[in-house]
């Protein structure tokens, strides 16, 4: 920090710290990530001495593809930390990686002012932003990486010593850790053009650390292939691209399939990411004027890069909250605010005030999983395996019951059951190894029979393992199909077997209950039918002092059966998630209402549509059916 500017206000120092616990509740999350398995896989193949991949020994499908393997160096480092800590440890690495980023940031902002007006809401926006990546992904590093390159460029830009040599010594690790090493050099090559513009010279000192950053990438397992690999990733930016068509990360924060079938949606992020966008775009000007043609630049390829897809909204955050700090900071607008005496006695403390205030809150809802919850999100705060995006019991299984061979699997469970179960997969989530051909060659297989049939032939496929609530059609076929037998089934994921290989001891206690005769659903002391329903408001209060939970177990089996159109058996189980939530969950009412209206239980059915409609207005579907029900009982 310059000498001349003074230090910021006790006050805002206090919300900085705030703000840092607030980004440590975001980064603290139980693993749910699918990437995880494969990561740890890796990592232990090549610690077990199999040397670093070259094809594909990790599926029995994709076995002949190239790997290359640039993120190998994370791998090793993930596998140990799990070996020595568990999932806590892989937890607590990666919360380190975030806040030392935060905080490389702020140091990078206080190269050229101290008491930043608008600091502390930018980095709030910022931690928002971010933090759907909070999570097991080596990214994280990369996001460190990039941003200490950056601190070190802004630093030698501002004229300040800098020790330069660092740069080759970073990008050595940086290209054995991750494949965004190359965004490093598009900083870079920023700075470069950055500083001719600003002095009419070349600056040769940083050119020969940048020239000896580049050629020091190709000190890896791989050679040139790894040096070039990371750029054949850029045809995911296509909107033709059949992952970008088919992987939600891979779509635009400016085009999400919001609809009335999907009303749930992390919008605190998008929003976040939104007005920082919004305010970089604005800071921009200021830079030009102020002749930080670095930060100017940089913000370019950045702003871009994070409006293409969803997974990379970090990128804006990490690059250009300094550059909006200072935008902000040489503002015409904020400049006359801050000779003004009197607006600057008020509107400083307010700002503190209200992001202080929006930081507890927030972080209270983080810790008691309300945030998570309110969203419909499988995250959880913690620090264990998170049992509601893994696919841990069916693996469990999976081992329990000898069922060995190969398994058809869905790509969400693939990296989990190569790691926990020990076999090559189907497929998992190493999309740049899977490849558009194979990926389009297994959503073929998932969803059409033939697509199917064929795949059990080519690859002599005797069991199906999937997440029923993303292929209800999957699951409604292999219900009916006498080639298939189901075996095993929780509240998120299923098993079917190849009839000629059932064996009846494979049979799961949960599939043998399906035996038991059925009993009327009872509604008595139900909330919002028959007793007083929490309230939205009250919900959302008590998310701040008690620990939420999403009635996850009961309301996922009802779901099941109402997939495989067995209203019967789904209505008790939906009734049970509304006794559990209290009522707090109005979506659990539309899945009620649906499994009696099948039932004919129409007055009660209409009950539930009206509680739908009257927290949901713009639910169609709820509203359709409701109207339905009042003409059919005579009550419009």
């Amino acid at each position: 920090m310059n000498p001349e500017q003074k230090r910021p206000s006790w006050p805002a120092r206090v919300v900085l710290g705030v703000l840092f616990v607030l980004l440590a509740l975001f980064a603290m999350r139980q693993v749910a990530s699918l990437d995880a398995g494969f990561h740890l896989s890796v990592g232990n193949s090549i610690l077990a001495g199999d040397g670093w991949p070259e094809t594909d020994r990790f599926t029995f499908t994709v076995n002949d593809h190239e790997y290359i393997d640039t993120s190998w160096g994370y791998q090793v480092s993930l596998a140990l930390i799990e070996r020595a800590f568990g999932a806590p440890g892989m937890v607590l690495f990666h919360v380190v990686l975030v806040l030392a980023t935060f905080a490389l940031l702020l140091f990078t902002v206080g190269l050229a002012a101290g008491d930043q007006p608008g600091l502390l809401p930018l980095l709030f926006l910022g931690v928002v932003a971010g933090e759907m990546r909070y999570e097991v992904r080596p990214e994280l590093l990369s996001y460190f990486f990039l941003a200490l390159v950056l601190y070190l460029l802004h630093r030698h830009a501002a004229g300040r010593s800098t020790p330069l040599w660092l740069l080759p010594m970073l990008f050595l690790v940086w290209a054995n850790c991750h494949s965004l090493f190359v965004l490093g050099w598009v900083a870079l090559a920023c700075c470069l053009a950055g500083t001719w513009l600003r002095d009419r010279r070349l600056d040769r000192p940083l050119l020969g650390w940048v020239a000896a950053s580049v050629g020091v990438a190709l000190i890896n397992p791989y050679g040139w292939k790894g040096v070039i690999f990371p750029f054949t990733l850029g045809t995911r930016l296509a909107e033709s691209n059949v992952f970008a068509q088919g992987i939600g990360e891979f779509q635009s924060p400016f085009d999400l399939p919001i609809t009335a079938a999907r009303p749930f949606f992390p919008w605190a992020p998008i929003l976040a990411y939104l007005a920082l966008f919004a305010i970089v775009v604005l800071t921009l000007l200021p830079l030009l004027r102020g002749r930080r043609y670095f930060s100017f630049l940089l913000a370019l390829p950045f702003l871009y890069l994070s409006a293409q897809m969803v997974r990379n909204l970090p990128l804006l955050v990490v690059v250009c909250l300094p550059g909006a700090a200072w935008g902000l900071a040489s503002s015409k607008l904020l400049r006359h605010w801050a000779r003004d005496e009197r607006v600057t006695n008020v509107l400083r403390p307010a700002v503190v005030a209200i992001v202080a205030l929006a930081a507890v809150l927030l972080g209270l809802r983080l810790y008691n999983d309300a945030y998570y919850v309110d969203a419909r999100r499988n995250d959880r705060f913690g620090l264990a395996w998170n049992r509601r995006a893994l696919p841990i019991d069916a693996t469990d299984y999976l081992q329990h019951a000898g069922l060995t061979g190969r398994g058809l699997n869905h790509l969400n469970f693939g990296g989990w059951l190569m790691w926990a179960g020990g076999e090559p997969v189907f497929i998992d989530g190493r999309l740049e190894v899977i490849g558009e051909e194979f990926y389009g060659y297994y959503r073929n297989a998932f969803s059409s029979e033939s697509g199917l049939e064929a795949a059990v032939r080519r690859y002599e496929i005797g069991w199906v393992i999937f997440p029923f609530k993303v292929a209800r059609s999957l699951l409604q076929r292999l219900s009916s199909d006498p080639r298939w037998r189901l075996v095993y089934y929780d509240p998120m994921a299923v098993i079917f077997v190849r009839a000629d290989r059932f064996r009846p001891e494979m049979t799961h206690d949960s599939v043998r209950a399906l035996a038991n005769p059925l009993s009327p659903v009872d509604l008595r002391a139900l909330p919002g039918l028959d007793e007083p329903r929490i309230g939205p408001l009250r919900h959302r209060l008590a998310g701040l002092f008690t620990r939420q939970s999403y009635p996850d177990d009961s309301f996922g089996r009802g779901l099941f059966h109402y997939f495989r159109r067995s209203a019967r058996r789904a209505a008790p189980f939906f009734a049970d998630s509304v006794r559990e939530s209290g009522g707090a969950y109005y979506e659990v009412y539309h899945n009620l209402g649906a499994a009696l209206f099948r039932l004919g239980r129409d007055r009660e059915a209409r009950e539930c549509f009206r509680i739908v409609v009257a927290e949901a207005p713009g639910n169609e579907k709820a509203r359709e059916r409701l109207e339905q029900l009042e003409e059919r009982l005579g009550t419009r």
